[in-house]
């Protein structure tokens, strides 16, 4: 089946079972991080929908760089040290333990930011 091309579309309800490429400029897939020191997400990690991420050292800090109401997935797959998760750089942030995922809900107001862990 061929698709048909759009240069502009709006519409109020899209109905079907697959979608390729971006939406809304936000990546379908993942971004990885392993951390050892304070990180900050790249622009394209950033723009995931999605961060899983390892960290091999204690009292560490991982600064999404989220837009306003963006939404993130976070999940901790390390084994050990939990990190704090910021929203935004001037975020007291949240702690997410070893194993544990959350979501965030961007502000970019210095600590409005939503962090829910979830487990």
């Amino acid at each position: 089946m061929k698709y048909t091309k759009f240069t502009n579309l709006e519409a109020t309800n899209i109905k079907g079972a697959n979608i390729d490429g971006e939406l809304a400029n936000k990546k379908q897939y993942s971004a990885s991080v392993e951390m050892s020191v304070d990180t900050t997400l790249t622009a394209d990690q950033a723009n995931s929908l999605a961060v899983l991420f390892t960290c091999s050292a204690a009292s560490k800090a991982l600064t999404l760089g989220l837009d306003d109401g963006q939404v993130m997935f976070v999940a901790n797959i390390g084994g050990t040290n939990a990190v704090t998760v910021k929203a935004i750089a001037g975020d007291s942030g949240s702690s997410v333990g070893a194993g544990k995922v959350a979501i965030v809900v961007a502000s970019k107001t210095a600590n409005a930011s939503k962090i829910y862990v979830l487990n």
